[in-house]
């Protein structure tokens, strides 16, 4: 490693910005909080921050990926393979998931076992690009080495995420629920622990090594990197390794029960970061109109991607799958997958993108004018409709929670058919206002909720709710045939689950006039449960109604 004096031009926006966005200082300065008041931040943090930081932040910087490919013509047609091609598999892979589970399931654990590879990659070539801008004259074995570290680091993680029966909980906020699932390798935990050791023995060595051969680099020219493989420890390293070996570390921001919320703002910084580079990118690469100008771009151009699959594939169009129970993840699994591919072909440091990020060239003002002028405008109209439909989505949701926890139910119910007229529809949502209703005795609201959600997806909790409600206004009969159904729905009920619905169904089947089906189904209930009680006294009643000794 030879010591080069550093580039007049290490920083692309200046120190500040480049050292907070760009290099993670900004996450490590957070990281830093949440280790002194991590569990008390938590607990104040406001349910609609985390969907700001996702719409303010994550889905730009999906955006600044589809401009950087699609927008000019030249790059759509050299980067064919990927902007057509592959964004074809992806869509098959997407519409087929929604029919087909394990379509499904195998495009989530793409997406979930590729993303912690990009984090990784971008913070790498990040670090490079730094390192190369400083002067720093890169010996081909120290860059293997420092790239075998971050390697190692991703290695990490993915034997965390795939052994046994560990899941992954790197999950996009908002978009963690029931329906299409992860599907880990299922490493035997007691291998991972071994493997797990061995790679953070080779991340130690690797990070030894880098650094070593890096010692006589100008120290400003190495600060970017080292805060850049400092990224790498505390989104990754420190958490997984920790994780793996099943050392609770006692601290908030550490504490693996809570991972799926501290992601939220690793996701930010990564998001953050991108932006950060992509703006200098287009600034540099010609038409910069603008801070503001730019981020209002990439900003519809993300939301379009991500709202469209939600109208036109939401169950109230031409799909099978709530919102809650998969259309969410595999949208997000499509929209990373495709995003992670275009990622991959077209930050490579040589060429024009070498040019600008390493040697702070640019190019002149784009010139290329579209033959159908009438069709950008039409894409960004659209885009920007996909916005206001975003924006709309996510704020309704919120007002939703609200008007439910405080009992405005007319105004829930609006929201809830706004929310399902923008594919965001949710069966738990509709079965908890459901419960609510309930439980203030609107029984004819609380079933049409109800019978909306089972309409979505078939459930027997929500038909034993629509039967109480039934039963709440004195229709008997129609209680008793929901509580029927409900007991051949797969999966079956569990056996005390399945006691007290037959007791429920034989009750209402008595107060309905039927007391020989009510016989029966009391039973049935009283072979599951022998010593209730309140089973023992229906049935002496039905026996009576039926005017039917017990049996000897």
């Amino acid at each position: 490693m030879t010591a080069l004096a550093p580039a007049p031009r290490l920083w692309l926006f200046g120190p500040r910005s480049d050292l907070l966005f760009g290099c993670g200082l900004l996450y490590a300065l957070v990281f830093g909080l949440f280790l002194v008041a991590g569990a008390g931040l938590r607990s104040a943090q406001p349910a609609w921050l985390a969907a700001l930081l996702v719409l303010g932040i994550g889905t730009p910087h999906y955006g600044a990926t589809l401009l950087r490919v699609y927008e000019r013509r030249r790059d759509r047609s050299g980067y064919v393979l990927f902007s057509l091609w592959a964004t074809l598999v992806v869509a098959a892979l997407f519409i087929g998931g929604l029919w087909i589970p394990a379509i499904g399931s195998f495009l989530v654990t793409l997406y979930l076992s590729w993303s912690p590879w990009h984090y990784t990659g971008q913070n790498y070539g990040i670090a490079v690009m730094f390192l190369r801008r400083g002067g720093v004259a890169l010996d081909p074995r120290v860059k293997r080495w420092l790239y075998l570290s971050f390697l190692l680091s991703f290695a990490l993680v993915f034997v965390g995420m795939h052994t046994a029966d560990a899941g992954a909980s790197d999950l996009p906020t908002g978009y963690v629920g029931e329906g299409v699932r992860f599907a880990p390798l299922g490493i035997p935990p007691a291998w991972s622990v071994w493997i797990a050791l061995g790679l953070l023995a080779a991340y130690a060595v690797a990070l030894a090594r880098a650094a070593w051969g890096l010692r006589r680099g100008a120290r400003l020219a190495l600060l970017p990197a080292a805060l850049l493989t400092l990224s790498q420890v505390l989104w990754f390293s420190l958490p997984y390794g920790l994780h793996v070996f099943g050392a609770p570390p006692g601290l908030d921001v550490l504490d693996w029960q809570f991972r799926t919320h501290y992601f939220l703002w690793i996701a930010a910084a990564h998001s953050l970061q991108y932006l950060w580079v992509t703006a200098y990118y287009a600034r540099q690469a010609g038409g910069w109109h603008g801070q503001l100008f730019n981020y209002l771009r990439v900003l519809a151009a993300g939301a379009a991607v991500w709202t469209l699959p939600l109208l036109v594939f939401g169950p109230q169009s031409f799909g099978p799958l709530s919102f809650d129970l998969g259309l969410a993840t595999l949208v997000a699994a499509a929209v990373n997958v495709h995003h992670f591919i275009l990622d991959g072909a077209i930050w490579k440091l040589r060429g024009k993108i070498a040019e600008i990020l390493i040697r702070s060239g640019s190019e002149s003002a784009d010139s290329e004018r579209s033959a159908r002028p009438w069709l950008r405008r039409t894409v960004w109209a659209v885009c920007a409709a996909a916005l206001l439909v975003n924006v709309f989505g996510v704020a309704t949701d919120h007002v939703f929670v609200r008007e439910m926890t405080t009992g405005r139910y007319a105004e829930a119910a609006r929201s809830a058919e706004w929310l399902a007229w923008v594919g965001r529809d949710r069966v738990v949502a509709r079965r908890s206002f459901g419960e609510a209703l309930l439980r203030d005795r609107h029984f004819g609201d609380a079933r049409i909720q109800l019978e909306r959600g089972e309409s979505l997806a078939p459930s027997s909790t929500s038909r034993i709710l629509i039967g109480l409600s039934y039963e709440g206004q004195g229709e008997y009969r129609e209680a008793a045939e929901s509580y029927e159904s409900a007991l051949g729905l797969e999966p079956p009920l569990a056996p005390e689950e399945r006691a007290t619905t037959l007791r429920r169904a034989g009750g209402a089947r008595l107060a309905a006039g039927e007391p020989e089906k009510a016989l029966a189904l009391l039973e049935a209930a009283l072979a599951l449960a022998p010593e209730a009680a309140d089973v023992r006294s229906l049935l002496e009643r039905a026996r009576l109604a039926a005017a039917r000794p017990p049996a000897s």
